[in-house]
Parts: C-alpha cells; structure tokens; sequence
C-alpha cells in the first residue's frame, strides 16, 4: 500500500507540474525536496490510519454479541430499563459545570474537565465540539482504559462577547447515550 500511495503522489506531482508547464523548470533538487514532504506527508497519514484502525476495531469488540438479549442480536434493547452491556464504556465527571466568574472582555480562560471511565470497556472520545467557535476543546485522543481518569481542556475566548456566557462542548464517545454535555459560564465585563 505504501509503494502505490508513493507513486500515486509522484503520478499527481508530475501532473500539476505539466499543468503548470513548469516540468522543464524544475531542477532535481526541487523534485526530490517535494517528494520528501509528500513522504512525510504520507507517513503521517498512515499514522492517522493505524489510530483509527485501532479506534475501530476496540469499537467492533465493545458490540453486543448476537443473542446476547439485545433483541436477537440485532441491535440492543434501548427501553431503558435494561442494564448496562457487560462491556460498556461510562464516561463520568467530577464535575461537569464550571463557572469561570466575571472575566475581562477580549480574555481567554482555560478549565480543565476531570473525568473517569467506570464503565468496563476503554472509552474512545471521537470527538468534541464547542457550541460556538469561543469555545474550543483539547481531549484525548487515546483510549482511556476501564477505571481510568483522563481530561478534557476547555477554552473560552471573550473577544466580542458581553454580559452573561453559557457555553456548551458536546462529546461523542462509545457510550449509551453516544452524546454527552460539559457546561462553561462567564460573566463578560468591559
């Protein structure tokens, strides 16, 4: 995969060059330093790959076997009233608002989020979204192992904002329920 991912970059190298009509004008040198960061940009990519290969295949473990009362094995039984698969992630805060108080307009504050997996299974955050684009979070990217803490780093930036804040940052992960909410607030003073 590697030799044709490479080759398939030189093949894509070579046609923007002629598109451009700049082939004769390129020297070796020129060549090969672009072949290197192409390179570098493809051994990144495949680490990219093997983090999610990895992600995938703890998420394909943690489904319910077939039969296993989940409705035939078909899909689990979301009734509410049925406990916790054996193998489940659980993604539990110590805390999960934090109240920044009054903070100068234009200032950014940062709060970390301590948080525990009590379930049985790794929990793999898949992503973490703020609900505006003044608040930006930091998670981890790895999975965090049955009993373990980890933390999710919010930042708020007040530049533009006044008066009271609420902010929220959604967070998927392989829970029951999928989604789950840290809350942030702020009283913005000029």
């Amino acid at each position: 995969m590697r030799h044709s991912l490479f080759k398939l970059s030189l093949h894509l190298l070579f046609f923007i060059c002629i598109s451009c009509g700049t082939t004769q004008q390129l020297s070796k040198k020129e060549l090969h330093k672009r072949i290197t960061v192409l390179e570098l940009e493809n051994k990144n990519l495949k680490k990219d790959v093997q983090l999610m290969k990895s992600q995938v295949r703890i998420l394909i473990n943690n489904l319910p076997k077939p039969g296993s009362g989940t409705g035939g094995g078909v899909r689990p039984n979301n009734s509410g009233d049925s406990p916790l698969s054996e193998n489940t992630a659980v993604i539990e805060f110590d805390n999960s608002n934090h109240d920044f108080g009054s903070i100068a307009a234009g200032t950014s504050v940062t709060h970390t989020f301590k948080f525990k997996n009590t379930g049985t299974a790794p929990l793999i955050i898949s992503n973490a979204k703020g609900s505006c684009g003044c608040t930006v979070p930091k998670w981890p990217k790895k999975p965090v192992a049955a009993g373990e803490t980890g933390e999710i780093q919010v930042t708020f930036n007040s530049k533009g904002k006044k008066g009271n804040q609420h902010k929220s940052v959604t967070l998927t992960a392989n829970t029951t329920p999928a989604n789950s909410r840290i809350y942030i607030k702020a009283s913005i003073r000029e």
